[in-house]
């Protein structure tokens, strides 16, 4: 269950992230903290002409016109005038994002200059939803589960066995003015154990009816990279099964059953079926590779 001899099993984790960070302190932070710096990753051109947008909205009303190229995109700027008996509209310029250069073009000079240098700004920081999802996705990567204890999130245990993980995070959202609060969770305490189990099995639950959907569609016409990447699945939550089996204690026997259940369907979904000929000899029909992109 746990290599510790404090019989810790784990801890309760909740963090505060700033409301902006640049990318340059984003980066430094992830290797102060010895994570990977590209965790920071590079917004798509789109998103951050969208947050320029935004911020230019007040008095205005900005409409996406119809895409004529694939490599472009384009917004109508409308001036919005409150009046004594009417509200007027005037169209004050169209700016265009080329997707692939990453360029912004506007019809008035002056709000394309404008554009710009809130897209240069914008480009260069993450904002609260940024490293919020930035701290999950290390946690992602380092095939560590947060496993929510409150149904509104925000409040996570993390086993154990990635405790190392935690300190990591702590001295990240540190450097970035964030804070992580951690509470111990250890064996001794029935209640604790018990709502830890709950929550912990909950989760896996919830991973396998994800897994389940995801299966809805396989047959035996799928083709065999799409059949593979669900048995990785499958042995994923055996894998995750086996590693929390001692915090889970009677629980696991029920997931290890909805695991079974799980594997069993996707089995029936991807073998031929057993039919028999006229003379009564069984056969199987055999399966092809179905010709998709």
């Amino acid at each position: 269950m746990t290599d510790r001899t404090d019989g810790q099993l784990g801890q309760i984790v909740a963090w505060r992230v700033p409301s902006s960070v640049s990318v340059d302190t984003l980066r430094a932070a992830l290797a102060a903290a010895r994570l990977d710096p590209d965790l920071a990753g590079e917004l798509h051109p789109r998103y951050v002409l969208a947050r320029a947008l935004r911020d230019m909205k007040s008095g205005r009303v900005i409409c996406k016109l119809k895409e004529l190229t694939e490599h472009t995109v384009s917004f109508q700027l409308t001036l919005q005038q409150a009046g004594v008996t009417q509200v007027d509209y005037q169209r004050e310029a169209v700016v265009a994002l080329n997707l692939q250069s990453g360029v912004v073009t506007a019809d008035d000079p002056g709000i394309e200059a404008k554009a710009r240098e809130l897209v240069k700004e914008h480009a260069a920081k993450r904002l609260t939803n940024d490293l919020t999802r930035l701290v999950q996705h290390v946690y992602d990567q380092h095939r560590a589960d947060l496993i929510p204890i409150r149904d509104q999130g925000g409040a996570y245990f993390v086993p154990d066995q990635h405790r190392a993980l935690v300190d990591q995070s702590r001295v990240f959202l540190s450097a970035i003015g964030g804070r992580l609060n951690s509470f111990a969770v250890r064996l001794g305490c029935s209640d604790t154990a018990e709502s830890v189990a709950e929550s912990m099995a909950d989760y896996l639950q919830r991973l396998i009816v994800e897994f389940r959907e995801s299966c809805a569609d396989i047959t035996m016409d799928s083709r065999r990279d799409v059949v593979n990447r669900r048995n990785e699945r499958a042995a994923e939550l055996r894998r995750r099964l086996e590693c929390y089996r001692g915090i889970l204690g009677a629980a696991a026997t029920g997931i290890d059953t909805a695991i079974d259940t799980a594997e069993k369907e996707l089995l029936a979904k991807i073998i031929a079926p057993v039919a028999s000929d006229t003379n009564g000899h069984l056969f199987k029909e055999q399966a092809h590779e179905q010709q998709q992109v």
